[in-house]
């Protein structure tokens, strides 16, 4: 009779990048030339490109944003947030409270959050499955998932370690009534 050995896989440590090991990664022209890389939970992870439908709905939102919020919000374009010691993800859209005096020295933290929206297409698992979950740690209040190739906008809100415990979803034609946003139509898909 013989003894069969089980073999495992090794428990291998990865190192966490932070926040101050990933800026200094940076000012060392470490990442290639045009490639585009954000910090999630500690991890350098490439950001996938903007495509031109991308790009459109992040500049209609925008539009409608600073026409409706700039009194109220600062409104941040694919610009970086502080989230943690570990993570700086780059939003599409960040609407932070009305302190841009604060942003010239420090990106906002959760705390300077009002609400945050991604565009996803090819990011959208990456979104839901890895950003979001990080966003409701931090405590932001409000995080938009734009779902380009479903056409609607999911709205997620309440907050906790465990994710958001609440999801709105406005289909294409509805009208956004949500937090700071009212009045805002799905129809900037196209």
């Amino acid at each position: 009779m013989t003894e069969q050995t089980t073999t495992t896989a090794p428990v291998l440590k990865k190192y966490r990048f932070s926040v101050a090991d990933y800026h200094r990664l940076a000012e060392l022209q470490f990442f290639p030339t045009g490639k585009r890389v954000e910090l999630l939970d500690g991890e350098i992870v490439e950001m996938s490109p903007i495509n031109s439908k991308h790009a459109f709905v992040v500049d209609q939102l925008m539009q409608w944003l600073v026409l409706h919020l700039h009194e109220r919000a600062w409104i941040r374009v694919q610009n970086p947030v502080a989230l943690d010691e570990f993570s700086e993800p780059e939003p599409d859209l960040t609407v932070a409270k009305r302190i841009p005096e604060t942003f010239k020295n420090a990106h906002p933290k959760p705390q300077d959050i009002l609400f945050l929206i991604e565009v996803a297409d090819s990011s959208l698992a990456k979104d839901r499955l890895v950003k979001l979950p990080l966003y409701a740690a931090a405590g932001i209040p409000e995080t938009w998932i734009v779902n380009l190739e479903e056409a609607c906008v999911e709205v997620y809100t309440e907050p906790s370690s465990e994710g958001y415990a609440k999801v709105r979803t406005f289909q294409k034609g509805e009208v956004i009534k949500a937090g700071w946003v009212e009045g805002l139509a799905v129809d900037f898909f196209e």
